[in-house]
Formats: structure tokens, sequence, C-alpha cells
């Protein structure tokens, strides 16, 4: 099946727009079905040991499954958008670059201020980067810029559209701006498309440069009030570090710089360079667009394409909406029988409400998959049960499923025991916290307000190894 190989593959950002689009439109019907060839055909291959790579891996092999039976095109319009956007900005900022340099360079008689030149061409475009990177670091409205950014690439290919699918789109824009990965992935493609922008730029530049001095008599001049030609020398020799090794006919010596300051004779400029001063001008400006303009601007986008990648390895899946969705995945259904080989887990009775293992073990079974084997009290008013708690936490349990009463949500109590369970298993072993009303005849399904709160607390977590269950004698 296509879904059970798209398991191993890497997220992109159009497989993250379409699994979001997928997910807020997702009804529970879709899901029953969903939730049988999940356990048929994906629950099965997945990658042991690490719940977080299961769970990107097993929701990637779902998105395949769903986009094989369903018209998913929210992560084409988002590609085909972004394409044509970085296209348009590359040719753009090319024409922008090719305009700056003739206009600097072209006619009869042009003479070109070698100072100027490299500052408009090259240090202003590097302060505006600094502004930018300044922004983003400062971070106020990051995601309204984002959604606002994202809006317009994606309005290219949906301007069609009926207005139920605009309101999906809009709806999809909020929730990938507000979380934190998605952000982090979407600045990134943001920074390297204007990147992409930076290179076209480059390039006209370049073109043009090489375009004026094949076809005008370009010459090339300095002045300044005080006697600079020190200082000018210096910053050229810093500048052209990169190449001076390879190409020393590219670094101006400071006899031609001399030889290319302007001087005024009867109240005009008169610009009496030599050919020889304005060969070393021309190769060194020529080497300084190529170095540190194209060059930095190709690893820009380079880098800013690993910052996207790395953000989306990062993402977890942790959300509520997220967690829910595994939730309803991964659930057993009533009638199903026990998997023929159980991970032994560890009972631990929170709070000492005196479940038996035994009462719940057909449920544990076919729910999660488990067989209860050792019990212990934890969260109790006993040393020596604490201790025995502690022993059989040390002992490594394959699972732990933590039994604890609907009512008893004592968040910061709670949150402190599941950090002493989870440091003493390993942020590996699977937790499971098994949710379930006391009365006479002994466990049975906790009240639906408890759980909710309890559900909100364990997704809080944000422990991709711990899951909540409520418990069903029907099971």
């Amino acid at each position: 099946m296509n879904a059970v190989r798209a398991s191993g593959q890497r997220w992109t950002l159009a497989d993250l727009i379409d699994f979001e689009t997928v997910l807020i439109g997702v009804d529970n019907d879709a899901l029953e079905h969903d939730r049988l060839i999940f356990n048929r055909d994906i629950r099965p291959v997945l990658p042991e040991g690490d719940e977080r790579a299961r769970r990107r891996a097993g929701l990637h092999a779902w998105l395949a499954h769903r986009r094989q039976t369903d018209a998913i095109d929210a992560g084409d319009a988002w590609t085909q958008g972004l394409r044509l956007a970085r296209l348009a900005l590359f040719i753009g900022m090319a024409a922008a670059g090719f305009a700056l340099v003739t206009g600097l360079c072209a006619g009869t008689d042009a003479n070109v201020h070698v100072i100027l030149f490299f500052g408009v061409t090259l240090v202003f475009p590097w302060l505006v980067f600094a502004l930018f990177v300044l922004v983003r670091m400062w971070g106020r409205g990051s995601s309204v810029r984002l959604e606002t950014w994202m809006g317009r690439v994606m309005a290219r290919v949906t301007r069609s559209q009926d207005a139920h699918r605009q309101q999906r789109f809009r709806l999809l824009r909020e929730r990938l701006a507000e979380s934190a990965v998605p952000r982090r992935a979407l600045q990134a493609a943001l920074a390297r498309t204007l990147q992409i922008g930076a290179v076209g730029f480059n390039t006209g530049l370049v073109l043009a440069f090489v375009g004026s001095l094949l076809v005008f008599d370009v010459r090339f001049y300095w002045e300044a009030t005080p006697q600079t030609n020190g200082v000018v020398a210096s910053a050229t020799r810093v500048v052209a570090a990169p190449w001076r090794g390879v190409w020393p006919e590219a670094v101006p010596t400071l006899a031609q710089i001399e030889a290319s300051r302007a001087a005024y004779v009867d109240g005009s400029r008169r610009v009496l360079s030599t050919p020889q001063s304005t060969a070393a001008w021309w190769r060194f400006l020529l080497m300084s667009l190529l170095v540190w303009g194209v060059l930095p601007r190709l690893l820009l986008v380079a880098f800013y394409a690993w910052r996207e990648r790395r953000a989306l390895a990062a993402l977890d899946f942790q959300s509520p909406g997220h967690r829910g969705l595994w939730r309803s995945l991964t659930r057993i259904e009533r009638g199903a029988v026990a998997a023929p080989a159980s991970d032994t887990a560890l009972l631990l009775d929170v709070g000492g409400s005196g479940i038996d293992g035994a009462a719940i073990r057909g449920f544990l079974l076919r729910a999660l998959r488990v067989n209860p084997g050792a019990q212990a009290r934890i969260g109790v008013l006993d040393d020596e049960a604490e201790a025995s708690a502690d022993a059989a936490l040390a002992a490594g349990p394959d699972h732990v499923v933590l039994a604890v009463e609907d009512w008893g949500l004592a968040p910061r109590q709670v949150g402190s025991l599941h950090a002493r369970v989870r440091k003493a298993v390993g942020e590996n072993t699977p937790m499971t916290w098994l949710v379930f009303a006391q009365d006479a005849q002994g466990p049975s399904a906790p009240d639906d307000a408890h759980l909710q709160r309890w559900t909100r607390f364990i997704d809080g977590l944000r422990d991709p190894a711990t899951e909540i269950v409520a418990y069903d004698g029907r099971l």
C-alpha cells in the first residue's frame, strides 16, 4: 500500500498544509473507516521504540491514504503559488538590479564612482538584510505577517474557489501561523523566497555590469575631501581577500587607486584614470558582485532550505488536535480480540484507589495491547508503598499504566508524579493514564466532564510517549 511506504518519508510544508486541511474538515464517519485502515495496514509496520517517530510516520501514512481517497489540493496550491511567487520575485529583482547598474554604467561618457557603486549594489542590500533579521528577532506581529504572506501566495491559485474552500484556506493559514513549529518552517520558506529574489537582484547586477563593459567605455574613479588613499587601499584589500591570491590583478594597487582619484582642473572634475587602473577596478567590482553578492545569497538560499527541513523534522504532533486524531486512529474498537503478543505493563494505582489489575486485564489487553504484570501503589502516604513503586519502575517495564480516578486531577501533584515516572523509565517508554470512575461494582467509565479536564491536562504535557484512555468495561 502506498500509504505504508509513505510512512518513512519526510514531512514537507505541502504535506503539513494538506494534513491540516484534512484535519480541519475531518468527521467521525471518515475516521471510523480510517481507523480500520490504520490498524490493519499502517500500525503493524510503524517503527518500534521512539513514539515521536511512530507518530510522525503513522500520521504521514494516514495522510497518504487520505490523498488516495480524497481530492486534497491545498498543498499543491501552496507549492504552485510559492513557485510563481519566487519566479516573479527573481525576474522582478533581476530587472531592478539590471536597471540600477545600467543607470550607473551606461552612456557614451560613463564615469563610475567606485565607492558609490559598491555602496548601492552591495552595502545597501546587506543593510536591508540586517534590518530584516533584526525585525525577525524582535518577533512582534510575526504570526500576522506570516498569515498575510501565506494568503498572498495561495490567493494566486485559489481565486476561482468557492466561498467554503476559501474559508477553509483562511482557517488553515491561521492554524499554521499560530503554531510554533509550522511557523518556524514558514519563516524559513519566506526567508528563502526573499533570498531567491536577492539572487535575482545580484544576477541582474552582474549581467548589466558585464554588458556595460562590453558596450561602453566605462571609466572608474573615486573622490574624497580628505586624503584617504590609504583608507581606500585598506578597504579594497579587505574586500578582495577571498580572491587576492587567485587573481591579484583584480585588486587595485595603491598607485592605481591614486591614479583613479578625480582631479579638479579649472573648477571642473576630471577623471584621469589610466587603462591599468580601469582594468583593476572593473575586475575588483565584478569579483565583489560575485563573491559578496551572488555567492552568499546562494548560500543563504541553501541555509534557509536546511532551516525549513530542520523545522519540519521537529514536528512532534503534540497539539490537542493532533493528539486527539492519533487517539482516534489508534483506538481499539469494542469486540476486538487481544493481540497475540503484548508488552507486560506495570500497573500503578495512583492515590491508592484499590483497583485490581485482574479486573481490568481484559480491557488492557484489548484497548492498550498490554498485559498487566506487576502492580504498585504510588502517590500515597505510605513510604513502603512508594519504595515498592520506585523499585518496580527501576526494573524497566515495557509499559506503564497509571490508573487514576476521574475526580482526582490535581495539576501540580499529577504533573510532579508524571515527571517522576518519566524520569525513572526514560523518554521512550510508553505511559498511559487510565481514567476511571469507582463504584460499588468496581471500575466503570469516567464522567465526561472529568475526562475532558484530564485530556486537556495530559495533552498539555506534550509528551509523545504519554497517552490517556478512558476505561470502558464493555470493551
